[in-house]
């Protein structure tokens, strides 16, 4: 009979996890460190994470080949690793128990007392906020985020209490394998239609998770939020609720939105409580900030020891990350993968300069093909926008579906003006450009990154010789 990944964990076993240098694994990697494990694992390259691993003592094998140097206990997986997978099929080849990543994240977070964020945006902002808060309250919370939380420089936090923050998918239903203290959901769109037959799939995947809250937590819900009204009309649950409507339990007045920075009057269940002030910028991210706040307030932490911390909260990698900022040019990297995001993040960066360049990278070919004209109409913002090549997310391209489409779509608009580009053209496209008080946005959840990582590296070499 298999052991369960509990007793595996607890008898401090050896764990490969296959796909390690990806954001969420990488994280359960250092979790199961700090927990005494002898964690190792592959990746198809190497790349910055698996180094920084490495650097921590966690060994990393670069290619699947199926031959693990030390046999390991368990092998843990995620969603993005194809059944086909050398270190996979081996594994379970051999009879090594093999879980999906979620279930081993859920086993360790289960017995304490957990806060999971999931919804279909502001996930990573929304739980980085609510781990530095809790941080700085004193509660010493252990948190996995899918992003760099720049005041950790990490995507984890290694606690040492019975409180755990957790960012939860549910693009891939992985949301469904955790039973929450407190759930925040931070709204539904349809989203992930590859996993999910259809949007009312999607919805009803949020009422199980909603049902899985222990009996004596809370739920909290973005009350903006259309998707996640309508699944609370149908099934109506006590739950607790944030957002910029009037009627919200946590909501804004007398937003100021002031370039990366932002200040608003948060009231409580219609208690004006204080003037909240954020270096992050956007409308959105004061929504991001109410949601946190709420998990805080239900964790009993007074506003004496909140209002400091929110003002110092940084934001997470490629979150409309600034890469350069000069009088000149401002590079600006982030993580927008779907027209909602692109018109949020757009709008908080709005009007920095005279102009404003966007180069994105669309991520899946099922995402593509489904919100075509919807990203057409995203980038209404921008003066220009290049978009390259779709990054797959390992997805077959059994469509046809190539980046045209969106171009095609954003010509019938007549602005802004568009054009494809190859990825690997962006460099020596913008070497022979001048630029003059130019916003340039590199956007997509793929590797894009990498290429505003470069360019600045570049301009901000030039510019210093």
């Amino acid at each position: 009979m298999q052991k369960s990944v509990n007793d595996l964990i607890l008898a401090n076993k050896k764990a490969f996890l296959i796909g390690i240098g990806g954001v969420g694994m990488s994280g359960l990697a250092r979790i199961l460190a700090a927990r005494g494990l002898q964690v190792s694992g592959s990746d198809a390259k190497r790349s910055k994470t698996t180094s920084k691993l490495e650097k921590e003592g966690i060994a990393v094998e670069v290619g699947h080949r199926g031959d693990f140097k030390e046999r390991p206990d368990f092998i843990v997986f995620s969603s993005a690793i194809q059944e086909t997978n050398p270190d996979l099929l081996s594994a379970r080849a051999s009879g090594i128990p093999t879980f999906h990543r979620a279930e081993v994240l859920s086993s360790i977070i289960n017995p304490g007392i957990s806060a999971v964020v999931t919804g279909t945006h502001g996930k990573s902002t929304t739980s980085a906020l609510t781990s530095f808060l809790m941080t700085e309250a004193g509660l010493r919370p252990t948190c996995a985020v899918g992003g760099e939380m720049l005041n950790f420089g990490s995507n984890v936090v290694l606690g040492h209490s019975h409180f755990f923050v957790v960012e939860v998918d549910e693009s891939d239903r992985s949301h469904l394998r955790f039973s929450p203290d407190v759930a925040l959901i931070t709204g539904i769109e349809a989203e992930h239609l590859n996993v999910y037959k259809d949007f009312e799939d999607l919805k009803h995947s949020f009422q199980c998770f909603i049902e899985k809250v222990q009996k004596t937590g809370q739920t909290i819900y973005c009350a903006d939020d259309l998707g996640i009204k309508e699944v609370v009309k149908e099934h109506p649950v006590k739950a607790t609720t944030y957002g910029l409507s009037a009627t919200a339990d946590f909501c804004a007045t007398d937003i100021e939105l002031n370039g990366f920075t932002s200040t608003y009057d948060l009231h409580e269940r219609g208690r004006k409580i204080d003037t909240v002030s954020l270096k992050v910028p956007g409308q959105h991210n004061v929504v991001n900030s109410l949601g946190a706040i709420a998990i805080l307030r239900h964790f009993g932490v007074g506003y004496n020891r909140l209002l400091r911390p929110l003002s110092e909260f940084r934001g997470v990698g490629r979150r409309l990350e600034v890469k350069l900022n000069r009088p000149d040019i401002l590079v600006i990297d982030d993580y927008a993968h779907h027209p909602t995001e692109i018109v949020a993040s757009l709008s908080a960066i709005q009007g920095l300069r005279k102009k404003m360049t966007v180069f994105f990278q669309p991520h899946r070919f099922t995402r593509t093909a489904q919100f075509a004209k919807e990203f057409a109409q995203s980038f209404y913002l921008a003066d220009r926008v290049f978009v390259t090549e779709i990054y797959g997310a390992g997805e077959e391209n059994t469509a046809q579906v190539s980046s045209e489409m969106i171009c095609e779509a954003v010509n019938q608009n007549r602005h802004p003006e568009i054009q494809t580009i190859k990825r690997s053209e962006i460099i020596s496209f913008l070497s022979s450009q001048s630029t003059e008080e130019e916003t340039i946005v590199f956007m997509g959840a793929g590797d894009i990154g990498d290429i505003a990582d470069e360019f600045a590296g570049q301009f901000e070499s030039a510019y210093l010789h």
